[in-house]
């Protein structure tokens, strides 16, 4: 299967109800994310003056791609807006052509997301650079998942420590109040000791 590189804009577009492409999605890295202009949710209606509103996706993306450095002209309509905003856009590679064996028939879900026309396949890829960006940010978050997961466990481990040191002074504090409470109106006896009156948790108390 032979293949050739092209340029075009790093968008994908899908038809509406109402008629014009609508952009669905910007590819990472592409012309339309970085040079902007384009948001998804925008509708297509014009590529270098020809009005391209009733056009499926197999006419209008011929238009659409060029040679690298070329620049394209498109006419978006915002959404809630009734008037035209003029984009214009220079074409960087963000895909490849394959002819023939294309998936799937011009209109269809699968070959508008896969940009599959008149026989040839559309496969959007990412440039290199953004690639090995996002591969980078992936390891860094889980690096960053596996250091918080670390964090909350030994926080549990610090939080159940400080509530059984807790219990256990709570628990040695009413063990001297009931040893007050016995020693109150009993007069007063020194233990050997040294303790004023009988503590529970003493071993020395007890001896005579």
């Amino acid at each position: 299967m032979a293949t050739e590189e092209i340029v075009g804009i790093g968008a994908v577009l899908e038809p509406t109800p109402s008629g014009p492409l609508q952009v669905t999605r910007l590819v990472p890295g592409g012309p339309a994310q970085l040079q902007g202009g384009i948001n998804v949710g925008d509708l297509l209606t014009m590529v270098d003056g020809v009005d391209v509103r009733n056009m499926d996706l197999s006419k209008v993306a011929p238009l659409i791609r060029g040679q690298v450095g070329t620049t394209v002209t498109l006419g978006v309509l915002r959404p809630g807006s009734t008037e035209t905003a003029p984009v214009m856009l220079a074409r960087q590679p963000t895909a490849r052509l394959a002819t023939a064996g294309a998936t799937g028939k011009p209109g269809t879900a699968s070959s508008i997301m896969s940009g599959a026309s008149d026989g040839l396949a559309f496969d959007e890829a990412f440039p290199k650079q953004t690639l090995d960006k996002l591969r980078q940010l992936r390891v860094t978050l889980e690096q960053e998942r596996i250091a918080v997961a670390k964090e909350r466990e030994q926080s549990a481990k610090l939080q159940q420590t400080l509530e059984a040191q807790v219990d256990k002074l709570e628990s040695r504090c009413r063990q001297l109040l009931e040893a007050m409470e016995q020693a109150d109106g009993q007069g007063v006896r020194i233990m050997q000791c040294g303790h004023a009156f009988k503590v529970t948790w003493c071993a020395q108390c007890d001896m005579r």
